[in-house]
């Protein structure tokens, strides 16, 4: 991709989310634009005879689940911009699990599993408005008893309205849906080991967990600053590396999306982006095993602990 593209590219991206283009450094541009380039030629073969042709009242469902992450990907992007890398890969986490929620759907029968999946969710409702209810069982005329009845009732009436929608698109309702947790999603894809690793990392930002407390402890026991340094250095290539993840997932996830549509040129875009991934992992892997921060990722960094 030649620079006047990626400057158009990283343009239509900055304008559609908000973000001061000059925010943007050199790396996190390159990364951007490559991965935007596949996401608006996907949505450029929208607009095809192809695509309308199909006339399936499931794409839809497809279509707002991957806005829904391209708008996650731009507020990753943003944080990194900014400096705020550990928050960043708090929203690396939202887009690992969105993205591999459209992929694990993909991966069969689309149309079943997306049944499957909207079932899930109002058989999760249930089960989390009956744990409520039981929380607040035996304080008589309790204020929650109406909010769970309402939350109840609409979510029912939601559940229909579904349920009458699928089978009128050819499709059987499922009774019992299928488990869809984020662990069974990474193992059906043949990504176990990734569960493991790379989403357990991520979810330590998320929850705030206890290392950060415990890596800043030891810093500060040493008094040394060079190790000070190093500390922080390794801490912020981490967080570029585990946004790297996400930013991977979803760039794989509109890959599936051009395969199933059968949209070339998605493809091909999206195994081209894949592969600048590569190169800056591999670099922040270099780094993160000399404690060191690359440039061209943030023009400031906000330090957290």
């Amino acid at each position: 991709m030649n620079a006047e593209a990626k400057e158009a590219i990283l343009s239509i991206f900055c304008g559609n989310h908000n973000i001061a283009p000059e925010t943007l450094d050199s790396k996190i541009k390159i990364i951007t634009a490559e991965v935007y380039a596949a996401f608006l030629l996907f949505c450029e073969c929208l607009g095809t005879n192809q695509f309308r042709n199909r006339n399936n009242p499931f794409d839809g469902f497809l279509l707002n689940m991957l806005h829904r992450s391209s708008n996650s990907f731009a507020s990753m992007v943003s944080l990194i911009a900014n400096g705020h890398l550990q928050d960043a890969e708090v929203i690396s986490r939202t887009l690992t699990e969105s993205t591999l929620a459209i992929q694990f759907i993909l991966n069969g029968d689309a149309e079943e599993n997306l049944t499957h999946y909207l079932a899930g969710y109002f058989e999760g409702q249930k089960w989390k408005n009956d744990k409520w209810q039981t929380t607040i069982s035996g304080t008589e005329g309790h204020p929650h008893e109406k909010l769970i009845a309402q939350k109840n009732d609409t979510e029912l009436k939601a559940k229909e309205i579904c349920k009458k929608f699928v089978e009128a698109a050819g499709r059987k309702w499922p009774e019992k849906p299928r488990s869809m947790s984020i662990e069974k999603l990474y193992k059906e894809l043949g990504k176990d080991i990734e569960y493991r690793t790379v989403y357990r990392a991520m979810c330590g930002q998320s929850h705030q967990n206890q290392e950060d407390l415990v890596n800043n402890l030891l810093c500060s026991l040493t008094d040394n600053d060079e190790l000070d340094i190093k500390s922080k250095n390794e801490k912020h290539s981490f967080s570029v590396f585990i946004c790297l993840w996400g930013t991977s997932y979803f760039l794989s996830a509109i890959e599936s999306l051009g395969k199933y549509y059968k949209f070339s040129s998605v493809t091909q875009q999206s195994k081209s982006a894949h592969e600048v991934i590569k190169k800056f992992h591999e670099e922040i892997v270099e780094a993160l095993n000399t404690c060191s921060f690359p440039v061209g990722w943030a023009k400031s960094i906000v330090h957290g602990i």
